[in-house]
């Protein structure tokens, strides 16, 4: 991950995670032309440990138990309702969410313009 980091820092961007980015295709089940689909991102801990950064060892070390996930908080693709022949055709792209510690923060833990 710090290696990752470290590259996407260079070119002045500080993303923790890379761009989720989705593609559909094949048919999509009894799929008209007036239906609309919703495209959701969830981010979920890996398991149940906190994590933190030691520079000196460039790497991530478990530093304890994680507090309780919060509540499941999705991100809403801004593109979405979209028809079914458009959502074959383009890619999704996430590359606006942001993420929070900011429990406080109205869009939870997932951040982005469109919190449902």
């Amino acid at each position: 991950m710090y290696l990752s980091w470290q590259k996407s820092s260079a070119v002045g961007n500080n993303r923790m995670f890379p761009t989720v980015r989705v593609s559909f295709s094949g048919p999509l089940r009894q799929a008209t032309p007036s239906d609309r689909y919703v495209v959701l991102l969830d981010i979920v801990p890996m398991d149940s440990r906190r994590y933190r950064y030691a520079y000196h060892r460039s790497s991530w070390l478990v530093a304890g138990k994680a507090d309780p996930p919060p509540p499941a908080r999705l991100y809403a693709h801004p593109d979405t309702p979209i028809g079914p022949d458009a959502l074959r055709k383009q890619v999704i792209s996430f590359e606006k969410v942001k993420l929070t510690n900011n429990e406080m923060d109205k869009n939870g833990q997932v951040s982005g313009n469109v919190p449902l």
